[in-house]
């Protein structure tokens, strides 16, 4: 079968070094390897490392093209200038998909964003081909709390075009799918869908790189600065406006005293200075910059912890980073809410404290790595990945899906 994937904001195979690929990167991997002929639409700007790809049709493997649309980009992730950049890929995507020849048998888009989502959604009425779309964000309910509160009625009313935009995605897909049942809800209610039968949830899952051999497992740990003993305690992603990084900085001063825990932090401060400067002057804290999928599985095997410290009322239901977390084993201490603090839960593979302060946030991470029963569990909590949220697993069955969409 044909599939065409409209998804921009995430890593693609061709991108520098050892990228991550996220649920777009392993669905066109998974359908590829699956011989459905897939074509994935993404834009010219890494959202990720703030780079330029160049323009084209790239071929990483057998059956995938990666069609790379041009797309102005933006410096910060929420301001003007991304929605534009939004608009522009979106505009841009339309012109491709009504000039071309080869047309798919099906279209699969992700909200986020919502321009892109109603775009896909609005070519494939045009065309009458069926479409999937997959609720990854609650776009764009959760923007007014990014606004001082006296804008949030002008927000509101400013956002209307993408709230619309969501609106049409959700209620004219084929078929909605959510990352968590709170997602699917959401877009079933956004959308006011008279039908539900061809709608699912597929969790996000990860994939979970071949293991380091020992010297390469060393090698990596040597240049990420991230000792071989003691307890370290990491949080891999990125610096956006839903961490909460200042309750990690203020919970590695309070048990700065602690010589066997260290503190590991990934993705681009340049946003955040102040916090980049906090975090520098601890001795107990690691600074890495981007790193790429071997110094994750590297940095992952070796931490104790793994950190979600997300702002009060942020809109994740369950984020990625749980999954990747797990399955390394890694016991996760989070501040959210719902869905993910009663995952956490029910697998015993970590814990939720929603509105944690700096010093319950410490005294859990001491907890955690003072509890022998939990440190000794680490196989049992990657025995739960690798039976529900291994991606090879996750993505198999969201192609069976897709490609039932498609038949119809």
């Amino acid at each position: 079968m044909r599939v065409w994937l409209v998804r921009d904001l995430e890593p693609i195979p061709t991108d520098p070094g050892s990228p991550r690929l996220l649920r777009a990167g392993m669905l066109a991997t998974t359908l590829a390897s699956l011989n459905h002929e897939t074509t994935w639409f993404t834009s010219s700007f890494n959202h990720y490392s703030r780079q330029r790809r160049g323009t084209g049709a790239i071929s990483p493997q057998e059956n995938l093209t990666v069609e790379v649309l041009n797309a102005p980009g933006y410096s910060r992730n929420i301001g003007a200038r991304r929605l534009i950049h939004n608009h522009c890929f979106a505009r841009r995507f339309l012109e491709v998909a009504r000039t071309s020849k080869r047309l798919p048998d099906v279209i699969v888009a992700d909200l986020p964003t919502t321009d892109a989502a109603a775009a896909a959604v609005r070519f494939g009425l045009e065309a009458e081909i069926p479409t999937v779309v997959t609720i990854r964000d609650l776009w764009p309910d959760f923007f007014p709390d990014f606004v001082p509160r006296p804008l949030g009625t002008l927000a509101r009313f400013a956002l209307g075009p993408l709230n619309n935009q969501a609106k049409f995605a959700c209620r004219h897909a084929t078929s909605l799918v959510g990352i968590s049942e709170g997602y699917l809800k959401w877009g079933q209610e956004k959308g006011n869908r008279k039908s539900v039968a061809s709608d699912r949830v597929s969790y996000l899952g990860y994939l979970r790189p071949p293991p380091n051999d020992r010297h390469e497992f060393i090698e990596a740990l040597r240049k990420l600065n991230v000792p071989l003993s003691g307890h370290v305690v990491s949080f891999v992603g990125s610096w956006g406006a839903t961490y909460d990084l200042s309750l990690v900085l203020q919970a590695a001063r309070l048990l700065r005293d602690r010589k066997d825990i260290i503190f590991a932090i990934s993705g681009d401060p340049s946003t955040q200075p102040d916090l980049k400067r906090g975090f520098q002057e601890l001795p107990n804290v690691r600074m890495l910059g981007w790193i790429d999928k071997n110094q994750v599985a590297a940095l992952l095997s070796r931490s104790v912890v793994g950190l979600l410290p997300y702002i009060a009322n942020a809109p994740q239901g369950l984020p990625n980073k749980i999954f990747e977390y797990m399955a390394y084993g890694v016991f996760q201490i989070s501040t959210l809410s719902g869905e993910a603090k009663d995952l956490l839960e029910q697998t015993r593979t970590g814990l939720s404290i929603p509105s944690a302060s700096s010093a319950d946030f410490a005294r859990a991470i001491e907890a955690t790595v003072d509890d022998t029963n939990t440190l000794q569990e680490r196989d049992q909590r990657a025995a739960v990945f690798d039976a529900r949220f291994d991606a090879q697993r996750i993505y198999r069955q969201f192609v069976h899906h897709i490609i039932s969409v498609g038949q119809k």
